[in-house]
Formats: structure tokens, C-alpha cells, sequence
């Protein structure tokens, strides 16, 4: 299976990058559910990696209605996006575009697509853009 990554990388840090990730999720009109700081619980266990965050967001009224039609879309919602430190003291953002996989589970490609037009316009704060398979 051919798995789809979109990766933004920035010039900015790591903590400036994040806060315009909040910024522009909060400026389109959705809710963060959680942040999850990877780094923090791996400090916690003796352990050491370079700051990642995931954050999880969306709009109820529109991921509702998706995961009651197709149930199985709810392991892929709400939304995540990952925020990670990069040497030199820049930041790498990145997302699962899930439009594809929605509509093969059965979602309606005019309300699959929106997905990917919301998670492009957060991570378009960032200027150097990239797709990675794997």
C-alpha cells in the first residue's frame, strides 16, 4: 500500500511553527481536541528526541455527518497534523491527505476533497513543500 505523506518545511523554529499551526487552525473556524507531545513523554521515560507534536482538530458539524455515513472514517478523524524540530532550528509540518482514502471507504468525493482543501490551508504557512510515498 502506497501511503501519502505531505511535508512543509519552514525557516522558522519549532515553537514559532507551532503557534502558526494553532493560529491557522483556530483562524479557520476549528476546534483542537488535543495536543499530543512526543518529546514530553519521551523525556518522561530517559529518553531524548527533537520536539514533535500532533495535534488533533476538526469541525463536529462536518465530521460528524462523515463518520455516521461511513463509520470507518472515524479512525482517521478528527485530523492530525504533526509539527517536528529540524536541525538547524527549523520546523517540518505534515499531514495524511485523506481525500483518497475517504472516498474509498465511500465518502463522497465533493465532501472528501474538503479535507485536504482545510489541511493545505493550515499547513500553508509554511513555504518549502514537498510529497513523500513510502
Amino acid at each position: 500500500m502506497l501511503i501519502k505523506i505531505q511535508e512543509h518545511r519552514t525557516m522558522h523554529g519549532f515553537q514559532e511553527t507551532l503557534a502558526a499551526v494553532n493560529k491557522a487552525i483556530r483562524n479557520a473556524g476549528l476546534t483542537i481536541f488535543a495536543e499530543i507531545d512526543h518529546a514530553a513523554a519521551a523525556r518522561e521515560n530517559g529518553l531524548d528526541m527533537p520536539e514533535t507534536r500532533v495535534i488533533l482538530y476538526g469541525n463536529p458539524k462536518v465530521g460528524t455527518p462523515v463518520m455516521s455515513d461511513t463509520p470507518l472514517s472515524a479512525l482517521d478523524l478528527p485530523l492530525r497534523i504533526l509539527v517536528r524540530g529540524l536541525p538547524g532550528h527549523r520546523a517540518a509540518v505534515a499531514f495524511h491527505p485523506v481525500a483518497e482514502m475517504f472516498e474509498a471507504l465511500g465518502v463522497k468525493i465533493s465532501v472528501a476533497e474538503k479535507f485536504d482543501v482545510v489541511q493545505n490551508l493550515i499547513a500553508s504557512s509554511v513555504v518549502e513543500s514537498r510529497e513523500i510515498s513510502g
